[in-house]
């Protein structure tokens, strides 16, 4: 009788036998799982984020300092912490470590790195750090670093859905940015230019501007923007089509080439209207009923 009941206890299920150690995610897949919580698959941004207000002379506002400064870790620290918005609370915020890991996704990061561009972006007025217990909270402000507090962009005047936008006008950024790695193989000229365009074509399909004026109108170099152009190019985001136009003011026979760019998918006027379009047809989707 001992000798089957020791059978019967060998041959009992071990009920740890299920639980294998995973393996930590890469850099690449913790973005991705995070950024899959958001679900909005876009991240919206202020225009003035890329230029300020027409009036001003120098129109050159937060992306002109990130150039010219070349704080291109800062950069996508703070893009990523626009997109992870909605699942990053006061309450439950994301570890620095945790941050080091997702900003390791091109070269390595760590925590002390990542202290820096935080540190960066607080003393641009674009956040603010505040120290919960072992944790540092990071809250986004106003994308011209006016230090003014942030909303996100898109959201109706108290919740109403027929009120009016908060606080002018916003361009978006699908999170394929992110999820294919553009965020990772785009220098800071190609970033520069991707948000100039995303902020240019998001009424319209298609941008044009004199690389000339680029100083003048976001406060960054010629070099920069042809720079730029060269990388979207190269990531084959970039469409070209060139115009020539009369001018009284050319010799007879004479047309001037204006230079008429666009984005090619996954970053065109006409995707990012069906991620806006798709998003609002979620919120508007009734829930079902508990059972």
């Amino acid at each position: 009788m001992h000798a089957e009941t020791g059978s019967v206890h060998a041959m009992t299920d071990d009920p740890f036998g299920s639980l294998k150690d995973e393996v930590p995610p890469s850099p690449h897949e913790a973005r991705r799982i995070l950024l899959d919580g958001a679900r909005r698959g876009y991240v919206p941004v202020r225009n003035v984020f890329v230029q300020k207000d027409p009036g001003p002379t120098d129109r050159s506002s937060s992306l002109a300092l990130f150039v010219t400064n070349r704080q291109e870790r800062a950069l996508d620290a703070l893009l990523t912490l626009y997109a992870l918005q909605p699942i990053l609370t006061e309450e439950d915020p994301l570890p620095l470590g945790a941050w080091a890991n997702i900003l390791s996704s091109r070269t390595h990061c760590s925590v002390t790195t990542a202290s820096k561009a935080f540190r960066v972006l607080d003393d641009m007025g674009l956040i603010t750090r505040t120290r919960r217990g072992l944790t540092t909270v990071l809250t986004p402000l106003r994308e011209d670093g006016s230090g003014q507090a942030w909303t996100r962009p898109g959201a109706r005047a108290d919740d109403a859905p027929s009120g009016p936008i908060q606080d002018g006008p916003y361009f978006t950024i699908p999170h394929e940015f992110w999820n294919d790695g553009y965020i990772d193989r785009l220098k800071l000229p190609g970033k520069a230019m991707l948000l100039i365009m995303l902020k240019e074509t998001q009424g319209k399909p298609a941008f044009e501007m004199a690389v000339d004026r680029a100083q003048r109108y976001y406060g960054i170099s010629e070099r920069t923007a042809e720079r730029g152009y060269l990388e979207l190019s190269k990531e084959k985001l970039l469409l070209v089509h060139i115009q020539r136009t009369a001018s009284a003011r050319l010799p007879a026979g004479l047309l001037r080439e204006v230079y008429h760019r666009a984005l090619a998918d996954p970053f065109s006027t006409t995707r990012r209207r069906a991620l806006q379009t798709e998003a609002a047809k979620r919120v508007r989707r009734p829930k079902k009923a508990d059972v």
